[in-house]
């Protein structure tokens, strides 16, 4: 499996150089939409050092915006630079170091989805261990025990003009719960819970997982009715208004080259079908 996957990662990569080459003979429009990024704890000093010199590379290309921006941007058929809205998951501590270090420096907005239940939590409390295993189901490595945010930490993300979104009460999987009292906890409790603990209004919501398997009719008909915008973990570009977004999933180890493939879209033809299915219990 590893070794297909290699191959395939391979082919994307050539896909990039071949693409950017047959472009320059073509008229292209540039108003490719816009990319949200996915990324996640991004807490060593080299992680963060390769996150900095990766937005510092995009900047060449891309213009980022703010979450408010990427709002009225949806709304808007005007032509221009292709955009990047930055959007980190689960609420792990390294995000207010990250938005310390290089965000605010760079004034760079960015839109970090909340675990509800996760904040504040202490290590060695059933809590905390609860809810790491739901984010690293096959169980997290020593490495990925990090400590999450506490409510200074996103107090201050807020004051520095980043946004808030809700990521679930306990970071479960949707499509695996059945009762309609626990996916109003999960979807609707969690996004309270938040809103009255940072006095905030909440548009955004990313599902645990991101897959087209992670999430289901029920979860889609309920968050229809509490957001705004439903962020997926399905590649593509945001071109048109839609509740539903794309998003890609990104690391601070990826090579630019890689990177830059994934945005030009060269494997959005993978997600489209699946989006549009999910899309459809919107409608």
């Amino acid at each position: 499996m590893n070794l297909i996957k290699g191959f395939l990662f391979k082919i994307l990569d050539i896909s990039y150089f071949l693409i950017k080459s047959f472009n320059k003979f073509l008229i292209i429009n540039k108003n490719s939409g816009t990319r949200v990024l996915i990324y996640h704890d991004v807490k060593t000093q080299e992680q963060i050092q390769l996150f900095k010199k990766q937005i510092l590379s995009l900047q060449n290309e891309y213009e980022f915006i703010t979450p408010i921006e990427f709002q009225k941007d949806l709304n808007s058929n005007k032509k221009s630079k292709p955009k990047i809205l930055l959007s980190f998951d689960d609420g792990f501590k390294s995000n207010r170091k990250l938005a310390e270090e290089v965000l605010n420096k760079l004034n760079i907005k960015a839109l970090f989805f909340i675990i509800s239940d996760f904040v504040g939590t202490k290590n060695k409390s059933e809590k905390y261990k609860k809810i790491i295993h739901n984010i690293y189901p096959s169980g997290p490595s020593k490495s990925e025990l990090s400590d999450p945010m506490d409510h200074d930490d996103i107090k201050f993300l807020i004051s520095s003009g980043h946004q808030i979104g809700c990521h679930t009460l306990s970071h479960r999987m949707l499509s695996k719960i059945s009762s309609l009292n626990d996916l109003n906890k999960e979807l609707v409790l969690s996004k309270h819970k938040l809103e009255k603990d940072f006095d905030i209004k909440i548009k955004h919501f990313a599902f645990p997982f991101g897959t087209f398997d992670s999430i289901n009719e029920n979860s889609l008909k309920i968050l229809d009715k509490n957001y705004q915008f439903i962020h997926s973990g399905l590649r593509g570009s945001n071109k048109k208004k839609t509740k539903l977004i794309f998003r890609d999933a990104v690391n601070p180890e990826m090579t630019i080259t890689r990177f830059k493939a994934f945005l030009s879209g060269n494997a959005d033809f993978i997600y489209k079908r699946k989006f549009k299915k999910l899309n459809e219990y919107l409608n």
